[in-house]
């Protein structure tokens, strides 16, 4: 699976919790999540050091007294926080079919909320390779 295909199945498969998901398609929708999420971080930061420059206010001596926050850094703001609420779901299903793709239980994506080795067990999880489904069917 390519890297806008990967994208793109995420967005199509966003509350399916059954199937299985490639590590390939995993691991591009962490990247395209991640290079999204920076560009947010980078323009907040680019809006706050100029507003910081711009708007920056002096005392009498000089001082440094307060910086004051534009709409501009807000509005990314809310909308990184929006994007990320709007990747939360769709990101526990792609979650649960990679796990159903190593033959897991899809309920191991709790093991996320153990604070530091939650989290830890999980990249781990999602690094291991494909296995075939398992199958009941024994043919002699």
């Amino acid at each position: 699976m390519g890297f806008l295909e990967a994208y793109l199945s995420f967005w199509k498969n966003y509350v399916n919790f059954t199937g299985r998901s490639s590590r390939s398609a995993y691991w591009y929708v962490i990247l395209w999540n991640a290079i999204i999420i920076s560009i947010f971080y980078i323009l907040i930061l680019v809006f706050t050091v100029f507003t910081a420059a711009t708007s920056s206010v002096s005392d009498a001596t000089g001082d440094f007294a307060f910086v004051m926050t534009s709409g501009s850094t807000l509005l990314i703001l809310v909308l990184l926080v929006l994007y990320e609420l709007a990747t939360f779901i769709p990101m526990l299903a792609l979650m649960v079919r990679r796990l159903h793709d190593s033959n897991k239980s899809g309920w191991f994506v709790l093991l996320s909320l153990i604070p530091f080795v939650g989290s830890i067990i999980m990249i781990i999880f999602m690094c291991m390779p494909s296995e075939p489904a398992f199958s009941d069917d024994f043919d002699f």
